[in-house]
């Protein structure tokens, strides 16, 4: 679905599709007030290895940096999400680690989640060895 949202309309542009998904991810605090910021980059979901596009790709990069620091300045929390993991998307959470350490290196706060869509997952990713993660 998401390969023919972009050919159809972004002219099969994945970085124009990126663009368009960050400016509307970087607004989500001004136009909801919300509090918990999740799936921040949710656009990478089935995009394991770079099977889809390169999320080192200057223009990525530029997209998601430009929201997340707008979304830096507002009192939000972000989300730490397991929940493609425990369904086999992908192998690290959301956000991704350079975004991580810049969400750490601001001093935001984070809260992990597992996405739970399934009970028996409810702790997927939460636990090692019988200790928080994150």
């Amino acid at each position: 679905l998401q390969q023919q949202i972009v050919r159809e309309h972004f002219g099969g542009d994945l970085y124009a599709f990126a663009e368009a998904y960050f400016a509307l991810v970087g607004d989500v605090y001004d136009r909801t007030g919300c509090t918990i910021v999740g799936h921040f980059d949710l656009i990478t979901k089935f995009n394991e290895n770079g099977v889809l596009f390169d999320q080192k790709h200057p223009r990525y990069r530029a997209a998601a940096g430009a929201a997340l620091e707008r979304l830096l300045a507002a009192p939000v929390t972000f989300e730490i999400n397991t929940g493609a993991i425990a369904r086999g998307y992908r192998t690290t959470p959301y956000p991704e680690p350079w975004m991580l350490q810049r969400i750490r290196a601001a001093g935001r706060p984070t809260v992990r989640t597992s996405d739970c869509h399934d009970r028996r997952q409810l702790l997927f990713g939460l636990y090692e060895d019988g200790q928080a993660v994150g």
